[in-house]
């Protein structure tokens, strides 16, 4: 016999659960990527590359991934070595970095990309009104999660949130335009 629980007890199992999901799937990807030589955040960094499809600044890329320069200089290094991204210099000013995916960062990054799709199989198994509650559910964490971390009201949130998603496809272009309007 289950022993009914009060709504704060549930609030907080929840949040534990997806606390925990978070960390299993961070963990599994981990992983994924270590069979591919990579670590993390050299991934991270590649993908952002990949998606971005031209050459940027050492500082696009800190402002993306939050690394700090010298730990980014360090990812990009070991990323050269591996002959997945290849770093150039400014024509118009020597003193800045360009960085830029590689043929075979590029392909690297479709295989993860392709490899990874395996953990989509188990969404599948969901029938469309489990999809549909799970796409509305997680839709009102993202909302919930958003607003409080950037303290927005909630007309503000659709707008944000339709930003973010153009941070998937191409997190440099995406932080660019943030910056420029905040200008």
């Amino acid at each position: 016999m289950l022993i009914p629980q009060s709504k704060e007890e549930r609030i907080k199992r929840i949040h534990d659960t997806f606390m925990l999901v978070m960390r299993i799937s961070k963990r599994w990807l981990v992983q994924r990527l270590q069979s591919f030589g990579l670590t993390f955040p050299q991934f991270t960094t590649l993908a952002t590359l990949v998606a971005h499809k031209q050459a940027c600044t050492m500082s696009d890329l800190t402002n993306v991934t939050f690394h700090d320069p010298p730990t980014m200089t360090g990812i990009i290094d070991r990323l050269v070595k591996m002959n997945l991204v290849q770093r150039t210099r400014s024509k118009t000013d020597r003193r800045v970095v360009l960085v830029q995916a590689a043929p075979t960062g590029i392909d690297l990054v479709d295989q993860i990309k392709e490899d990874v799709q395996e953990v989509l199989i188990g969404y599948a198994a969901l029938t469309d009104d489990e999809l549909a509650s799970l796409e509305r559910l997680l839709g009102h964490l993202l909302r919930m999660h958003l607003g409080q971390f950037m303290s927005l009201p909630n007309a503000d949130l659709d707008a944000k949130i339709e930003e973010l998603e153009n941070f998937i496809s191409d997190p440099i272009c995406y932080m660019k335009l943030v910056n420029e309007k905040a200008i």
